[in-house]
Parts: structure tokens; C-alpha cells; sequence
């Protein structure tokens, strides 16, 4: 049993209307065989790109990689009062589903003179614990990032 995760975007942003988003990097789980699934088991991606997992659950295929986005049609170097990651639908296939939790996201202060503002977001995403085993398949998931200004 190989899975991979792959995750989807949303963006909401306080007070822009015109904002796109361009996907600089991925935010993927990468690809792993779930060795057991009678206990809680879990994949972290840090900001920085360093990882962890937990080995009695998984075995490498291809490593996870934190997401980075830039965020652009703001007015050139405006604060960022805050940055909140959250789980919009779950890690999800045909079968049991992964949780993603744990977020983490790193931003500068501000927009950039053109506007811009880049999010780097990493997390972690952890079995269900509840037996079973997951189905060989790629598992989908969005996150929510909300930017308030």
C-alpha cells in the first residue's frame, strides 16, 4: 500500500477583492507505504522543509515538501496583522482518510513593494489509527490560509 497526498488551496484575505495566488512550491505529504494503522501514526512538514514521521507507521517513498505561495494585487508594503492555516476538507480517497492538523506558516511583516505577500506553510498529517489499511491511491485535501491585514 503506497499513498501519496496532495493538497489543494483556498485563500481567504480580509479587505482585497483583486488577490490572486500562485503556487511557488507544492504543499505535499509526499508518497509512503503505511506499515500499520492500529495506532495513530504521523507525517510533519516543517516551514523550513525539514520533516519528520513516525517509522513504526511509515516507510519513505518520496519525501514531503512545505507549500509556498505568493499572494499578490495588495498595496505595496501594507502589515500583515495575521496568518491562520486551517484543514478545509480533509486528506481524502476511496477508504479511511487522513487528518491534517498542527499547521504551521511562516510570512513576512508586510507586502513587498509590488504587493506581494509569501506564505510558507508546513503541517502534519496523522492516520486514523482505527485498523484498516489505506487503499494505494493519491489522497486529496484543501487548506484554508486566511490573511487579515
Amino acid at each position: 500500500m503506497k499513498f501519496s497526498l496532495m493538497l489543494g488551496l483556498f485563500m481567504l484575505v480580509s479587505s482585497i477583492s483583486n488577490a490572486a495566488v500562485t503556487t511557488i512550491q507544492a504543499f505535499d505529504f509526499g508518497e509512503w507505504v503505511v506499515k500499520n494503522n492500529d495506532a495513530q501514526h504521523e507525517i510533519t512538514i516543517n516551514t523550513n522543509g525539514s520533516y519528520t514521521y513516525d517509522s513504526a507507521g511509515f516507510i519513505e517513498i518520496s519525501p514531503p515538501q512545505e507549500g509556498i505561495f505568493d499572494l499578490d494585487g495588495m498595496t505595496p508594503n501594507t502589515s500583515i496583522v495575521s496568518v491562520v492555516v486551517t484543514q478545509f476538507s480533509p486528506l481524502s480517497g476511496s477508504g479511511i482518510d487522513f487528518e491534517m492538523i498542527n499547521f504551521q506558516e511562516t510570512h513576512s511583516a508586510s507586502t513587498d513593494g509590488l504587493g506581494v505577500a509569501r506564505i510558507t506553510v508546513g503541517g502534519t498529517a496523522r492516520t486514523s489509527g482505527a485498523g484498516g489499511s489505506y487503499v494505494d491511491q493519491t489522497f486529496n485535501g484543501i487548506v484554508q490560509i486566511q490573511i487579515n491585514f
